[in-house]
């Protein structure tokens, strides 16, 4: 399935064009590695014996959803579908590349910038092959709410063009709240599952969003992403950090619903197989809740650009590091990607979003035998 991208992404292409003209003929070089500077989730990872899955190898998964799946930006195509930027720095083609269970394994790479839960429906039925996956791993949801173009919206559009970003931050609030958020979420969960065998083992592991910005420092109340555009002051920042918080939360809640509706059934009684996992809001060994980007979001205290190679996320036209597919020695082209990575992670930000998920796929396939 080819995507085509909305003319909502042109148009966003021509507004962050314009506005950050001078960022483009200003840009700083290509930052050293960025996975170098990791500073948490860079232990040495142990891959285990897979003494969960039923039967021989190789354990064989998809990755699908949205953008935060693809990866844009993130070096090299995955594939010739370049209107999808999958990329090769997304967490999914890292945690093929150290999967966390000592066997081979079969991966399908299929997530696509810009999916909505109407487009993954599409997809899981016509692409997703029945009872091959062990397990799934996706993002899903923020499309349905525009949780990208909002972003660009109060954050990147310079003031002559029109919109109001309280107005669009309601009407994302409205969509969130309502029946056919969860309904069209619950959709794509039964279609998925409807491809899964119907027997424990096979399972769904849903990953959520992430804050953009630390809202607490006062550096950054006069920064803008490029010229004319909105400041960034503690209450924009905050409002941004709110709508992150009130999509991780209702994410769970449609999660936590669909799962109260499989009580009963044979399949989901003995072990989990629809896992969330929510990056801002994780748990350490001493049960103190913190968030994974905590450190490494714009705006953070002991830096002063938007575009430090501390932070994990893209700005506009950020760089990262150059990552490559395997024996090529090509460079990466920097448009029109460079405009559709924007508040998307770097590939830093995949690796560690990528240790969380090897974690819990330790933690919830369990050696059985």
């Amino acid at each position: 399935m080819v995507a085509v991208r909305p003319w909502t992404e042109v148009l966003w292409t021509l507004i962050i064009g314009l506005s950050s003209l001078t960022d483009v003929l200003a840009l700083p070089p290509p930052s050293a590695n960025l996975l170098e500077q990791l500073h948490a989730h860079n232990s040495p990872f142990s891959p285990t014996e897979d003494r969960f899955t039923p039967h021989d190898p190789p354990v064989n998964w998809y990755a699908l959803g949205d953008s935060y799946t693809a990866g844009p930006g993130t070096g090299e195509d995955y594939d010739e579908d370049k209107a999808c930027s999958r990329n090769v720095g997304s967490y999914a083609v890292q945690l093929e590349k150290e999967f966390p269970f000592n066997v081979t394994d079969n991966f399908d790479f299929i997530a696509c910038s810009g999916y909505t839960s109407a487009d993954s429906l599409i997809q899981v039925r016509d692409v997703i092959e029945q009872e091959w996956a062990d397990f799934m791993v996706m993002t899903l949801g923020g499309n349905d709410i525009g949780f990208s173009s909002i972003a660009k919206e109060c954050l990147v559009k310079a003031e002559f063009f029109p919109g109001d970003c309280d107005v669009t931050l309601a009407n994302a609030m409205r969509l969130l709240a309502a029946t056919e958020f969860e309904t069209n979420i619950h959709a794509v969960y039964d279609e998925i599952f409807a491809k899964l065998k119907d027997d424990r083992h096979y399972q769904l592991y849903h990953i959520f969003y992430h804050r953009f910005f630390n809202d607490a420092t006062e550096w950054c109340n006069g920064k803008t992403f490029a010229i004319r555009n909105p400041k960034l002051s503690r209450p924009l920042r905050r409002k941004m950090n709110n709508l992150a918080d009130a999509l991780n939360k209702r994410l769970e809640e449609v999660a936590a619903n669909y799962i109260r509706r499989q009580q009963g059934k044979a399949s989901w009684n003995l072990a989990p197989r629809l896992i969330t996992i929510n990056p801002d809001k994780l748990t350490d060994e001493q049960g103190k809740t913190y968030g994974l980007f905590d450190g490494h979001r714009f705006c953070e205290p002991g830096i002063t650009n938007l575009k430090d190679p501390s932070v994990w996320f893209f700005g506009t036209f950020s760089h990262d590091s150059l990552q490559k597919r395997e024996g090529s020695t090509a460079k990466r082209l920097a448009a029109p990607e460079i405009l559709t990575q924007t508040f998307h992670p770097r590939t830093a930000g995949f690796k560690a979003i990528k240790r969380v998920i090897q974690e819990s796929l330790q933690k919830n396939r369990p050696a059985e035998h």
